[in-house]
């Protein structure tokens, strides 16, 4: 009877559940992770936090463009169709296992590999940036239109900040015929 009891108490007492929620999720929580390590962690309890993904920016980013021979911007929707960020994370994916590379190749000299990628020359995300026309031209539900180009050129924009002003570096990263 006593667990009958204590059921029905629940039934009958929603709100005063609710606020003990809100009471852990809103105080005990941000009290018990304000120290933690990971600076985006701190007062996080998932799925129930303000999501404070986009309150504090990166210094420094990229993305990605594709283009002719030509150096003529090429429309990734209708030639490859898909979005742009597909092509960046296609990208990234195969940066990061070329930056993992990279790393396991300084290991083995007995140094140490800890460049971030908008520090990486072009002739270092090369294998990356090859890698990722090919798939694309390989893939595309729109060969015609891919075998109309004269070849393709994978161009990545970083930016960061210097001197409290936005910059813009360009490199070209890969390329196909």
């Amino acid at each position: 009877m006593p667990t009958l009891r204590r059921w029905l108490w629940i039934a009958w007492n929603p709100m005063r559940i609710l606020w003990l929620f809100v009471l852990i999720s809103g105080v005990v929580v941000p009290l018990l992770t304000a120290r933690h390590p990971v600076k985006a962690q701190r007062g996080e309890w998932y799925p129930f936090s303000n999501f404070p993904m986009y309150s504090d920016f990166e210094e420094q980013a990229y993305y990605v463009y594709v283009t002719d021979r030509d150096d003529k911007p090429v429309s990734i929707g209708d030639i490859f169709g898909m979005a742009p960020s597909d092509v960046k994370k296609a990208y990234d994916q195969k940066l990061k296992k070329e930056v993992q590379r990279l790393k396991d190749e300084a290991k083995a000299r007995g140094q140490k590999y800890s460049r971030k990628i908008i520090e990486m020359s072009a002739e270092e995300c090369r294998v990356a940036g090859d890698a990722t026309l090919r798939d694309l031209r390989e893939h595309t539900k729109y060969q015609d239109a891919v075998r109309q180009l004269n070849g393709l050129r994978l161009y990545q924009v970083d930016i960061f900040i210097k001197d409290g002003r936005i910059e813009k570096n360009t490199k070209r990263v890969g390329a196909v015929q």
